[in-house]
């Protein structure tokens, strides 16, 4: 069994590995988001928030042992506001985008938001068990580095607006990574499987954030609203 320490270490340094890699990560800097640019991440981002929970879903479904599908069980509860619809992280991060006076009625999927959904459903669906254990690490190890590079441009651009979408991810993510660690120490598939689910995952979100990278730089005319 590979010792808990060891494994965070080899998969915050392939997080690290990807960051440093990726365009998007380069290109997000106060010098480059307007607040345009913001409006435009924070509309194209809904997509992904209100997906998770139907992957955590399908991710529980595949685990084999009991205690994996609960700890899998309580974070899809939390997505989930705890049986509170008003409490779901996808409620609370509409609630960010209504105070920060975003039109919803704007919000569409866009095509590489679906293709990262479909691609990470049908690897979840399709793949050895330690390998999807592996898929969802990625995203819970990407989540508090991501969000604590992104976060800081939407919090100046939008000081006004319910933060709290953003500020419990950032608490929370450090108990997620804890408890997706213990799964993966129980996985009898081998930590190589792991790694191979984890790297999967994380060419997917690269795919993702490069094509958002692309949205991001497209020039259009209805990008303003009142903070621009």
């Amino acid at each position: 069994m590979t010792p808990k320490a060891q494994i965070q270490d080899t998969l915050n340094q392939l997080i690290e590995n990807f960051i440093n890699r990726s365009a998007f990560f380069r290109y997000w800097t106060p010098e480059n988001i307007r607040p345009d640019v913001s409006k435009r991440f924070l509309v194209s981002f809904d997509a992904l928030v209100k997906s998770f929970p139907a992957l955590i879903a399908q991710g529980a479904a595949r685990m084999e042992d009991e205690e994996s599908r609960v700890v899998l069980a309580v974070n899809l509860f939390q997505e989930s506001g705890e049986g509170d619809v008003t409490r779901t992280h996808h409620a609370i991060y509409r609630k960010f985008l209504v105070t920060a006076e975003i039109d919803l009625s704007a919000i569409t999927e866009s095509d590489f938001a679906v293709e990262w959904r479909n691609r990470l459903a049908e690897y979840l669906q399709s793949s050895p068990t330690g390998a999807v254990v592996g898929a969802l690490a990625a995203g819970e190890f990407l989540a508090q580095p991501a969000l604590s590079r992104i976060y800081p441009i939407l919090q100046n651009h939008y000081p006004h607006a319910d933060q709290e979408y953003f500020t419990k991810h950032l608490a929370l993510e450090t108990e997620h990574v804890e408890e997706i660690t213990t799964i993966i120490a129980r996985q009898n598939g081998g930590f190589e499987e792991i790694v191979e689910g984890f790297k999967y995952g994380l060419s997917v979100w690269g795919t993702y954030f490069d094509k958002l990278t692309e949205h991001l730089n497209q020039k259009t005319s209805v990008t303003t609203d009142s903070h621009g």
